[in-house]
């Protein structure tokens, strides 16, 4: 059992009696350098500890750091954490006792910030997944693309293999081509797009207000090819 004791506690508390009903906290604690200095862990425990030596002789204290924390109604890692600062800033003292035990308690305790900053530093350590964007279909202009990208991004929505070849089958039950349905994506600001969305006059029309066999029969084509490129991307 180790016993501490307040640093020149007869200086500065005189009782005839032990246990008062209060003890002298002395205003140039607050231009105390030291005190000033210490862990907000130590600065809250230290009151504690000095209502505790009133009522011993000489102020001694059983520093056992589970009959403090029972003592004091708090956990024993706050006892631990706030103790070893007082006694490293000679606060408090080591009167007599095996002193060994408490130290390993104080040694392997950390203040919660500390706890919190290396939770912190070992996240960012862990490496990351990287997101790679798909690449570009051969039937889409790189300038619809960036900004197809760019709104998804914006949207906070994923750009991925799924997601261009589920927009090639909307283009092409619009009776559109991937480049124009993206086109039109992009115009609209959306995050999805659909082909049952689509006004009458977005939807894909040939010269006569609808699409020839010819031209039908190379929207689907493009279409098929962006579905299969698409696929082997996602693949990879």
């Amino acid at each position: 059992m180790a016993v501490i004791a307040p640093r020149n506690w007869n200086d500065f508390q005189h009782y005839k009696l032990r246990s008062p009903p209060w003890v002298k906290l002395h205003k140039k604690l607050l231009d105390n350098f030291d005190y000033q200095r210490l862990p907000l862990a130590s600065k809250a425990l230290a009151p504690m500890l000095w209502l505790l030596a009133s009522e011993h002789e000489e102020g001694e204290i059983d520093a056992d750091p589970e009959k403090l924390a029972f003592r004091l109604r708090m956990d024993v890692s706050d006892i631990n954490v706030g103790l070893k600062p007082l006694i490293d800033k000679e606060f408090f003292f080591v009167v007599h006792g095996d002193i060994s035990l408490l130290a390993s308690c104080m040694q392997h305790a950390l203040p919660e910030t500390e706890k919190r900053q290396r939770t912190e530093t070992e996240k960012e350590a862990e490496p990351r997944k990287r997101v790679t964007t798909p690449e570009k279909p051969e039937s889409v202009q790189q300038e619809t693309w960036d900004d197809w990208v760019a709104l998804r991004k914006g949207k906070g929505a994923k750009v991925s293999g799924t997601v261009v070849r589920e927009a090639s089958k909307e283009a092409e039950k619009a009776g559109l081509t991937l480049e124009r349905f993206l086109q039109i994506w992009c115009l609209r600001g959306s995050q999805g797009l659909q082909a049952d969305w689509l006004k009458p006059e977005e939807r894909g029309k040939g010269l006569n207000g609808h699409f020839n066999k010819q031209e039908a029969l190379e929207a689907s084509n493009r279409a098929v090819a962006d579905r299969v490129i698409a696929k082997i991307w996602s693949q990879e």
